[in-house]
């Protein structure tokens, strides 16, 4: 045990009830498992490494590809409670001494980590973000900045015509353009058409467009409170030195509340296989298409199985002799193997998907028979 990180099953810290604890002898660190009176989970590893990380996760599960969720990542840092600032989290960047500062948005959560080498700059920074998660102020005019508005294409005339603008609107357009990007979208609304991967968590422009201010207020509320929040914390300072920050500074204002708690179900398994088809745009005369064929697999929680899928998927595809990555790739149906080939444990549910891109579509027969013989036959 650490002398500096001493509590036991059972110990009550500054809101903080101590689940459970045990030694990591492989990394010499000590694992706390807590639960905080408003429902929030914090995993704390106590190990002598002067990398103090922080990292708040909330589970969002948007129902449609407005981007709400990664419209909220880019305005929850941008002016709270404590700090009503246009931009704090990057007004705080070139005064800090962290080793890393970011925010992500991924397909069913959204994650805030931090890591510096200071205590003081870690308290600093912890008093930044976690006011920004669970405090900010969401204005309009950040709303329209990051989001979307309309916008005079020359600025100087209203007589010129209306656009659309935004940080995240822009951003998205130029992702959309991606046929590898596209196929991924579809390849998610294909296997999971009744959870929330069926729907683009950055956001497509077409329904970006589409999102109101209370909208995105109202997604923060549900899941944005600590009931539904997982923070992480990882060094060598005390861990009633996180706690005690953490429920000074945020947790102590709220109560649990069960109903935000974010869950996304299984997808119920389908009857036969599916085809869709989707379309992106190309500058390419000949060769553009791209086919994929993609199966659903186990639950990413049976740790034991995503170990077996990576395994397969290495040997299958990580390198031009695998036999996968070999048939295809000399069978000349295609110049190259879709970006995205491999086993993905992203999702609650993981998913193996491969195919070729630059192809023709007439070879969408011959690429299907030529995995599921390469399969069969490896």
């Amino acid at each position: 045990m650490d002398p500096l990180n001493t509590a036991q099953v059972g110990d009550l810290l500054y809101g903080y009830t101590v689940m459970r604890t045990f030694d990591l002898p492989n990394i010499a660190a000590t694992f706390y498992e807590l639960e905080h009176v408003s429902g929030a989970k914090h995993i704390h590893i106590a190990r002598n490494d002067n990398n103090h990380t922080f990292c708040a996760i909330f589970p969002t599960v948007p129902q449609d590809s407005t981007g709400v969720a990664h419209i909220l990542e880019h305005m929850v840092l941008a002016g709270s409670e404590r700090y009503p600032l246009k931009d704090p989290f990057f007004a705080m960047i070139p005064r800090s001494l962290a080793t890393f500062t970011n925010a992500f948005t991924g397909s069913d959560w959204t994650a805030y980590p931090f890591s510096t080498r200071n205590p003081k700059d870690y308290s600093n920074m912890l008093s930044v973000y976690l006011d920004a998660v669970f405090f900010p102020l969401l204005r309009e005019f950040t709303f329209k900045r990051e989001g979307h508005r309309l916008e005079f294409s020359d600025p100087q005339s209203s007589a010129s015509e209306l656009g659309f603008q935004g940080i995240v609107f822009n951003e998205m357009k130029g992702a959309m353009a991606s046929g590898d990007e596209i196929l991924r979208d579809m390849l998610g609304r294909a296997l999971y058409p009744d959870l929330t991967y069926a729907c683009n968590s950055g956001g497509d422009p077409r329904d970006i467009v589409k999102l109101t201010q209370e909208d995105l207020v109202s997604f923060h509320r549900r899941h944005y409170h600590p009931s539904n929040a997982y923070i992480f914390t990882y060094g060598s300072l005390p861990l009633e030195h996180h706690l005690e920050q953490i429920d000074r500074l945020a947790l102590h204002r709220f109560s649990k509340d069960a109903s935000a708690q974010v869950h996304v179900d299984l997808q119920t398994p389908f009857t036969q296989p599916r085809q869709v088809e989707d379309r992106y745009p190309s500058t390419e005369t000949a060769r553009q298409a791209q086919v994929a064929l993609s199966w659903m697999v186990s639950p990413t929680v049976d740790i034991a199985r995503v170990i077996e899928m990576r395994l397969i998927s290495d040997i299958l595809l990580s390198h031009p002799a695998a036999p996968l990555h070999k048939a295809l790739l000399e069978s000349g149906l295609g110049d190259a193997l879709i970006r995205s080939a491999g086993y993905d444990d992203e999702y609650v549910q993981g998913a193996f998907w491969v195919g070729l891109k630059a192809t023709d579509i007439e070879n969408a027969d011959a690429i299907e028979a030529l995995i599921l013989d390469t399969l069969k036959t490896t």
